[in-house]
């Protein structure tokens, strides 16, 4: 196989390794006691907050998207780095004392 093929096999396979794809089915959901009181019917299941601020709210705060964009083309980068003929000549070698 070729260093250009393994190179660029190799670096598409650390870019998609951490990637999962694949769906698992639910268990059986657990089962619920059914005596409930008085209080756990009224309770509101989550606590009342504030407001989200502007940044919040836009989601200024998420970087997520850059640190994957920067990865794939870190990834992109490095195999053209490995791929990129630097041999020279590529022609059979002169013997010494030739040139």
């Amino acid at each position: 196989m070729s260093r250009k093929l393994m190179a660029v096999l190799v670096s598409t396979a650390m870019a998609f390794g951490s990637v999962s794809t694949s769906a698992w089915s639910a268990g059986e959901p657990a089962k619920q006691t059914t005596k409930t009181s008085t209080v756990a019917k009224n309770q509101s299941p989550l606590p009342a907050a504030g407001a989200a601020g502007i940044k919040q709210a836009q989601g200024a705060g998420d970087n997520s998207a850059l640190i994957l964009g920067g990865l794939i083309v870190g990834s992109i980068v490095l195999a053209l780095l490995l791929t990129e003929d630097d041999d020279g000549g590529g022609g059979p070698p002169s013997p010494p004392g030739t040139n």
